[in-house]
């Protein structure tokens, strides 16, 4: 996977975050020209492009952009993004709908009030 297609899925998710908003995962692939989601996440190139953005976002003490992102159906980020807050930021995986919520939820504020660059 080259940088650049990480630099501009960052850059987007970045913009989505200014902006208050989300996108989803469906819109991403979408808008990048990548493979469908076909429920196989580990295999699919967000899964590795996201891991660069979830690092680069840690190594530089910032919220997710990753957290702007959401499964259409549940308007809720999948299962992965909970696993690498709780793997690169030490926030265990809550188990409860509403405790995940709660965690989602404020990573998503953080990132809309980031001051982004």
């Amino acid at each position: 996977m080259s940088l650049s297609i990480e630099n501009a899925i960052g850059s987007y998710l970045e913009s989505v975050a200014k902006k208050g908003g989300l996108t989803s995962y469906s819109e991403l692939v979408r808008e990048f020209g990548l493979p469908q989601l076909d429920g196989a996440w580990t295999a699919h190139p967000l899964a590795q492009i996201f891991e660069v953005i979830d690092q680069q976002d840690v190594t530089a003490n910032r919220p997710f952009r990753t957290s702007v992102v959401v499964v259409q159906s549940s308007n809720m980020p999948g299962a992965g993004f909970f696993e690498a807050l709780e793997r690169l930021k030490g926030i265990s995986d809550p188990r409860s709908p509403d405790a995940r919520l709660a965690v989602w939820t404020s990573e998503v504020n953080a990132a809309h009030t980031y001051a982004w660059s």
